[in-house]
């Protein structure tokens, strides 16, 4: 068998795929370990609870994901791709290490009690988030080398380098297998996070699980460094000997602006925003009640593992069952599976909150729950099944989507439409919540307002699918469309 992972025409070779799939495991493996983890630390470590999430994407992770963003061009362009990867990967291991082994211990000693007394004093009730955030810096810095992690070395580094290495025919066989073997990765690290939160409860403190948790995390980060070295090396003769021709430089406004310009790329880009900005909103009120039902770390952390677990389950499920769906309907009703079931779930969570006390009392007691026992479990079904569609059935519709674009124009678009477009749902999201808190003082002062925005950013959603159904109907097709699905 030929050593090169890539031959000269860029195919797709067993030899590659197993060990690009073995990486793109570990990355997912380490993504849900270190999500999971930074949520329950950080949710569980003050009284704000969920409220510091905004502030810290806010102010936190907005300014350090594009200085992170700079500081990886930089060195890209000056040392390469696997200098970039073995900086990043190390110094985001290194952080997570001393976290668990420096700054967690002394977690007392380093909190900033004397400057929370301070911005109690001067500061409104809801702003409780934006303190905790501050005050617990320690805590802040994990949550955002935790979320790093996705930015740079799965979206720019792992995707970066298959992208440029892969064509679009072998992209369209190897998506699904990546989406597969990340649901796998879901799976493992759901079951072996709960076994150390959860089963070994009695053996290992909360502190140690977190050590071994990070080690673990440690160990496969070595290992993703180890299969990039080999990558490259194996690959270096093929991608040098690549001819490339030459492209016309487009400003990042300009590509802006193109996307503003097309109705289809303009539908695609209200899809994505529309997920990250309901979704997140959601997600806040939902871990809120999560940490009132679990408000020990460990337990919170068990809950959490069991959640990402269950939509590994689901999504492996799904994808099982998505060829078929392509397959038996047109493109706008698999989009459209999407924001439906975010509807449905999503008024059923927000039911739950805003019925009277007795009524949602009386439910929960016909079903053998407590009343926040059956919020949970309802915010949770939401979760699921929305993390569930858009490992699936919405990524692969938008990237079919896309597929309809003129080449040149798809790759500018989605260099904007990718980079900013989630983003942009989070932090709008964030900003939402952050005003709403400091005018209500608590996420319970606002819970209409929130329930109202979520279902209205989701039916807009649902109307933008339908445009786009239409648009890619007259231009392509939808039966052309369906013909090159990615998930075939």
């Amino acid at each position: 068998m030929n050593n090169q992972f890539f031959s000269s025409d860029s195919s797709l070779t067993t030899r590659k795929t197993i060990y690009l799939l073995i990486q793109f495991f570990l990355i997912i493996f380490v993504y849900h370990t270190m999500k999971d983890l930074k949520d329950s630390v950080v949710i569980t470590g003050s009284v704000a609870g969920a409220e510091v999430i905004p502030f810290i994407k806010i102010w936190g992770m907005l300014p350090l994901a594009v200085g992170a963003s700079y500081l990886f061009s930089v060195i890209y362009n000056r040392f390469g791709r696997e200098t970039a990867l073995h900086f990043f990967t190390g110094s985001l291991l290194l952080s997570y290490l001393a976290f668990a082994f420096i700054f967690y211990p002394a977690r007392d000693a380093l909190y900033l009690e004397k400057l929370d007394g301070t911005l109690q004093m001067i500061l409104p009730s809801g702003c409780r988030g934006f303190i905790a955030m501050v005050c617990n810096w320690h805590f802040t810095l994990f949550y955002l080398t935790a979320e790093l992690w996705s930015v740079l070395i799965l979206s720019i580094l792992f995707y970066g380098y298959v992208n440029e290495t892969t064509t679009l025919s072998d992209a369209k066989k190897f998506y699904p297998l990546c989406m597969f073997t990340g649901n796998f990765a879901g799976i493992l690290s759901g079951q072996s996070s709960l076994f150390l939160s959860h089963s070994l409860q009695d053996i290992l403190s909360w502190e140690q699980t977190l050590q071994v948790m990070i080690s673990v995390v440690a160990v496969a980060g070595v290992l993703i460094m180890a299969i990039s070295r080999f990558c490259l090396d194996s690959s270096s003769h093929a991608v040098s000997g690549r001819a490339r021709a030459p492209k016309k430089s487009v400003s990042f406004i300009e590509n802006i602006k193109n996307v503003v310009r097309s109705g289809p790329l303009l539908c695609i880009t209200a899809l994505v925003v529309g997920f990250g900005l309901s979704s997140n909103l959601i997600e806040v009120v939902w871990k809120e009640n999560i940490r009132e039902l679990y408000p020990d770390p460990r337990a919170y952390n068990a809950f959490i593992n069991q959640i990402t677990f269950f939509i590994g389950v689901s999504a492996v499920t799904m994808a099982l069952f998505s060829r078929l769906l392509f397959q038996m309907l047109r493109w706008g009703k698999v989009a459209l599976i999407t924001p439906v079931t975010l509807f449905m779930t999503s008024s059923l969570f927000f039911l739950a909150l805003l019925l009277p006390d007795e009524t949602t009392a009386s439910v929960a007691e016909a079903l053998g729950m407590t009343p926040l026992l059956l919020v949970v479990v309802l915010g949770s079904l939401h979760y699921v099944l929305g993390m569930t569609a858009k490992y699936t059935l919405f990524d692969s519709c938008k990237e079919m989507a896309f597929l309809s674009i003129d080449s040149e124009e798809r790759m500018r678009a989605k260099s904007v439409i990718d980079s900013m477009g989630s983003r942009l749902g989070k932090t709008g999201s964030s900003c939402i919540l952050q005003v709403f808190l400091i005018a209500f003082g608590s996420t319970a002062g606002h819970l209409s307002i929130i329930a109202a925005i979520s279902l209205l950013v989701i039916a807009a959603s649902i109307a933008a699918t339908k445009r786009l159904s239409g648009y890619l109907q007259e231009k392509t097709g939808e039966e052309g469309l369906v013909e090159e699905p990615l998930v075939a």
